[in-house]
């Protein structure tokens, strides 16, 4: 019987090589994103993104020229604006105080208080608002006895009676006088 030859191992990697994953080699892409990944962000930093801010900045600079020129600026004797304030920004103001409701679904049992300050563009409006500060009461009594309690744990609920408030107002003088409300107080008992 002839004998067989064993299969020659010559083109076979060695033992060792295959079952360590190569070495150094394998550790090449870690060590290339480790450093890469700074470098690449500290040049987008630097070479892109600042270069737009400060294109931004600079534009908006040139727009708030505007403000040198007059606009933004204290208005001088003389000038346009009144009372200190802009063209169609409410500056007068007429103060509701100590108004008091019962709370809806609370049996009588709870109440809000509130005091306000109501602002218009309306040179007439402390004038309307003596004349009709009756009706003005009511209305906001009137939103304030439809308030419940859940209402009043919204967060926003002072902006939306605020609102409601105006809304009221509006339907009784049957024209819109007031603009803002401000409470400078807002109790719940």
């Amino acid at each position: 019987m002839a004998e067989k030859e064993a299969p020659s191992d010559k083109g076979a990697a060695p033992a060792g090589a295959a079952a360590g994953g190569g070495g150094m080699s394998a550790w090449m892409p870690v060590i290339a994103v480790v450093v890469l990944v700074p470098v690449l962000s500290y040049a987008m930093a630097m070479f892109v993104i600042a270069p737009q801010l400060e294109k931004r900045f600079a534009a908006a600079a040139a727009a708030g020229g505007a403000a040198e020129s007059g606009h933004g600026a204290p208005a001088k004797a003389g000038e346009h604006g009144k009372e200190g304030g802009e063209k169609g920004k409410p500056t007068i103001a007429y103060e509701f105080k100590d108004i008091v409701s019962n709370l809806a679904g609370s049996m009588r049992s709870r109440y809000i208080k509130v005091t306000f300050t109501a602002y218009s563009s309306n040179a007439e409006f402390p004038k309307i608002a003596e004349e009709n500060r009756a009706k003005m009461l009511d209305a906001t009594i009137g939103v304030l006895a439809r308030l419940s309690l859940a209402d009043l744990e919204d967060p926003a609920a002072k902006s939306k009676v605020s609102n409601e408030i105006i809304y009221a107002m509006e339907a009784v003088l049957h024209e819109r006088v007031v603009e803002e409300i401000y409470f400078s107080e807002f109790v719940i008992q």
